[in-house]
């Protein structure tokens, strides 16, 4: 009995004794230890755990919790800290207290890298010896860029990947982050970290997303201010959600043209980005020169000056939600217009608009404040010149726009897709118009339009209506809808002035001689409801078709016509009657 207690109690002695030594040999505190004389040794740097280390045994590995490394004094910011740091070891290493550094495992990493008032980087080592080169697996990291002489700040968050420091300061990165809500793919690497701070260093940088990617290889530094100098170039297949994803505010269902396509040489200076010798592809539309994005201020502002050999203008011109015949009642995105700042300048050779074509064209635009005002100039193909200028309000309510229109000898095949309903006249027309208008819609614009316009057209034909035939129908009977008289008229000469208010547009003067007729036009058009209410007296009153005026009212599209006589809608036999009659009396 006495025997089988000493036995026992000699086991559990040896026992405790092997878990002893297991302790002093296999308990990872010195890793701390071994790491922080590593870092003091080679970089020069403080290093701390807050959480103490730890024993992984699936797989074998050191956890150390609360991991720091020192910034370049006491009272600076860490250059990085970590939840924890996973550092691989095998049984002789952790026996041997002599683990491989070379790679590690960081989880929940924070890297500072600031900028001081004197100019001094938090990443600058110049006691660096690095025997070898150094893995990082990040997990959920994070980097924080600071200059405190300029105040400008960059944050990536949720990064993981791959971060690799060869022996001669060289960094690479592959991996992921989440920029402005979305994953982005980056493959980064820098030739020197250290010449970073000086003349620069050498960086190779791809970034790519679901709305677009960016490729630069160039120099980056941070001497005076994050600058970056080389080729850039830019693609979007969606540049509305690109645009969405760099900041503007944009409503959902606005598009705008693509793809996108930009290369160039970057020379960039803190939050100012200039690309010069630029090459872009929008749409349709290629132009060259040079574009600048200014993001220093409240709003970014956007700056280009471009040439172009053709420019497209259908693609400046929103959506406004109108079917076909219609006003359009959607609200227009006016809001984008409060989102940025631009001056914008396109030389082009060409232009067009729907079925529009210009020859030598300019087109200017500057946006600030929300208030933008743009203008162009054609030189028309096929002789004549047309011209606009227009600012539209965005940050009064309702938004305003005023738009002043001039042509001068222009022919109207040319602008008949730039002026709806001009498509039936043909000739050289001059026109001045001065227009204003408020609204969220195109149908608020068009119901509050007001201003006026003069014009005349010279050598001119009224397509798809013979005058003559149609003033011989409506001797005879009433007329539903322009078809009844088809054909074609000369307009010898078209003269009028027009006075427009709450949609309404009134012919204070116009006049006209359709073949052989002399005609006097005299009434209103409502734009907003589409709808005529005009009297046409045709010929001199010695040799007249008709002994009153031609009435012209109801829908634009379809109106009826019939002679200018009290009751004849309702009593047309009568009326009629009357009309035939020596003496008829005087018009509605």
């Amino acid at each position: 009995m006495v025997e089988r207690r000493v036995v026992a109690g000699g086991a559990a002695i040896a026992l405790l004794a092997v878990v002893m030594v297991a302790w002093v040999l296999l308990s990872p505190g010195w890793a701390v230890r071994v790491i922080g004389e590593a870092a003091q040794q080679q970089l020069g740097r403080a290093f701390s755990a807050s959480g103490g280390a730890h024993l992984s045994f699936s797989p074998l590995a050191i956890r150390i919790d609360g991991p720091a490394l020192g910034g370049v004094s006491e009272t600076a910011d860490s250059l990085a800290k970590a939840g924890s740091m996973i550092i691989p070891v095998t049984f002789g290493q952790l026996v041997g207290r002599s683990p491989d550094l070379s790679a590690i495992a960081l989880k929940d990493a924070e890297f500072a890298l600031i900028v001081d008032e004197r100019g001094k980087a938090s990443w600058d080592f110049p006691e660096a010896t690095a025997p070898h080169p150094l893995r990082l697996t990040l997990e959920q990291a994070s980097f924080r860029y600071f200059d405190a002489r300029n105040g400008q700040a960059l944050t990536l968050a949720n990064a993981d990947g791959v971060l690799e420091i060869g022996t001669g300061g060289d960094v690479s990165f592959t991996g992921s982050a989440v920029i402005n809500a979305r994953i982005a793919r980056i493959d980064a690497s820098l030739k020197s970290l250290a010449r970073v701070n000086a003349d620069g260093s050498p960086l190779e940088l791809a970034i790519t997303t679901d709305v677009g990617s960016a490729n630069f290889s160039g120099r980056l530094s941070t001497a005076k201010v994050l600058s970056l100098a080389g080729p850039l170039s830019l693609t979007a297949e969606n540049p509305a959600e690109a645009a969405r994803w760099a900041g503007l505010t944009l409503a959902e269902d606005m598009k705008l043209p693509g793809p996108l396509n930009l290369e160039g040489a970057l020379d960039s200076a803190g939050r100012a980005y200039a690309i010069r010798n630029t090459a872009v592809t929008i749409g349709q539309f290629r132009g060259a020169g040079d574009v600048v994005a200014d993001l220093r201020g409240e709003r970014p502002k956007l700056q280009a000056d471009l040439r172009a050999e053709a420019l497209w203008l259908d693609v400046l011109v929103p959506s406004a939600g109108g079917e076909q015949g219609a006003w359009g009642s959607r609200a227009l995105p006016l809001a984008v217009l409060r989102s940025f700042d631009a001056e914008v300048s396109i030389l082009a050779a060409a232009a067009s608009y729907g079925g529009f074509t210009a020859g030598p064209s300019r087109l200017a635009a500057t946006l600030q404040d929300g208030r933008l005002d743009a203008s162009g100039a054609f030189r028309l193909a096929e002789g004549g010149t047309a011209s606009f200028t227009t600012r539209i309000d965005a940050v009064v309510l309702p938004p305003a726009i005023s738009l002043s229109l001039k042509a001068q000898d222009a022919p109207m095949d040319a602008l008949a897709a730039a002026w709806p309903g001009s498509s039936v006249l043909a000739g050289n027309i001059t026109l001045d118009a001065e227009l204003q208008a408020e609204g969220r819609t195109q149908e608020e614009m068009v119901g509050t339009l007001r201003g006026t316009a003069s014009l005349s057209l010279a050598q001119g034909r009224l397509a798809g209506l013979d005058v003559p035939g149609l003033v011989a129908t409506v001797g005879q009977r009433i007329v539903d809808g322009w078809g009844a008289a088809p054909g074609g008229t000369t307009l010898t000469t078209l003269e009028a002035d027009i006075t427009l208010g709450d949609g309404i547009a009134t012919l204070t003067r116009a006049t006209a001689t359709a073949g052989a007729l002399p005609v006097s036009l005299t009434g209103t058009v409502d734009l907003l409801r589409r709808a005529l209410d005009v009297k046409a007296a045709f010929g001199t009153p010695e040799a007249a078709p008709l002994p009153v005026p031609v009435a012209v009212r109801g829908k634009w599209e379809a109106p009826r016509i019939y002679p200018d006589l009290p009751g004849i809608l309702e009593n047309p036999e009568g009326g009629y009657q009357r009309l035939r009659s020596a003496e008829p009396p005087q018009g509605n």
